[in-house]
């Protein structure tokens, strides 16, 4: 295999599947990228941990002389072209899978393994459902919703998020038992195509970080499986297995009191009372009464702090008490100016936090403990 590239685009194809490395993979290839040069003049690097594979593609400033593949140490080669100067780089790979690398500054001979060794992509076929969505709306919707997933293992499928098709929308959710987001998307499918999945924590941090920019993307379900097809990358990872929480059952059917904030108002409160909270319990109060909405925090070793935020409010009082953290997680994902608290009975049902205008919502259990 002889190919040649500018720097720079190597470089961007490398920035896409460099993170998807194990640091200490079980088997010595992963630590590996396989490069795929074909005649057409199109560079592939795709790269795996077993569990996720990513592969990047690029066919501009790339001039291939003999088609071919191999597979190179992803970090040696960043570590090169980092430091080579902006131009061509070429690669020429002999029958003993060294790859001569030629920089404008450097030359090196980098020691790599065959291209059969490297694990095969399962590529979608069969039974699999398709949907297309912009891949912009799709990273928000990850944004809005996957801070509020679970960290405990023995719970798994809790720490994925939830991608559910059906009834012409995409519902996505992430829940630990402790507070809830959904945010909702209209998507035209057929019926046939409704189905569950459960995308992996790793899934999406790497989803997050690769679905940059702008376009439509393609979404292939099938059993066990989830591909991302952006065009020039396509993104496959194992699903969770298992049921996902029947997560309908925690959603109230009706609130007490409606009450809407000034969001980053309320962001600045909470950050200035929550410096008085106790360490171990981690907790913030508050209490909603006519014109006003009185947050307070204290610490038997440290003091007290209130904070007074004036709103549009005629109900009766009602005092909640709540992990300042969750809550903060919640605002921080959102954009809108203002947002919406329904509160339950008392101090210790389930509140939601709206955004107008979107539709999604932020299920949130008040802590048992007086603050």
């Amino acid at each position: 295999m002889k190919f040649t590239v500018i720097r720079s685009r190597f470089l961007d194809l490398l920035s896409n599947v460099q993170s998807i490395v194990p640091g200490k993979p079980a088997l010595l290839i992963l630590s590996n990228a396989l490069v795929e040069a074909s005649a057409e003049g199109a560079l592939r690097l795709t790269a795996t941990d077993l569990d996720m594979f990513v592969q990047a593609t690029q066919s501009t400033d790339i001039k291939v002389d003999e088609p071919g593949a191999t597979t190179l140490p992803v970090k040696k080669l960043v570590d090169i072209l980092r430091m080579a100067p902006e131009g061509e780089v070429q690669f020429e790979v002999d029958g003993e899978h060294i790859t001569r690398v030629v920089t404008a500054a450097a030359k090196y001979r980098v020691m790599g393994m065959g291209s059969q060794d490297f694990p095969k992509v399962r590529e979608p076929e069969g039974e699999t459902h398709c949907f297309t969505i912009e891949r912009a709306l799709f990273r928000e919707m990850l944004r809005k919703t996957s801070y509020a997933a679970g960290t405990d293992e023995t719970r798994r499928t809790l720490t994925g998020v939830l991608l559910e098709f059906n009834d012409g929308k995409l519902t996505m959710v992430a829940t630990d038992g402790k507070r809830l987001a959904l945010v909702e998307q209209e998507l035209e499918f057929p019926p046939e195509s409704n189905c569950s999945m459960i995308l992996p924590p790793k899934a999406v941090a790497e989803l997050s970080r690769l679905l940059a920019g702008e376009g439509p993307m393609k979404i292939y379900g099938q059993a066990g499986q989830i591909v991302f097809d952006c065009g020039n990358f396509r993104f496959y990872s194992k699903l969770i297995e298992g049921a996902y929480a029947r997560y309908q059952a925690v959603i109230p059917t009706a609130c007490e009191e409606r009450v809407t904030v000034m969001r980053e108002e309320l962001m600045t409160s909470i950050q200035r009372v929550a410096i008085m909270s106790n360490d171990k319990m981690h907790a913030v109060k508050l209490t909603f009464t006519e014109g006003a909405l009185t947050l307070t925090a204290s610490n038997a070793e440290s003091g007290e702090a209130s904070d007074v935020l004036p709103i549009k409010y005629t109900g009766r009082e009602l005092s909640s008490t709540y992990n300042p953290t969750y809550i903060m997680d919640c605002l921080r994902a959102l954009d809108s100016e203002e947002v919406t608290f329904e509160l339950g009975q008392d101090g210790f049902s389930p509140s939601v936090i709206k955004s107008p205008n979107i539709p999604f919502l932020y299920v949130i259990m008040p802590l048992r403990i007086p603050v």
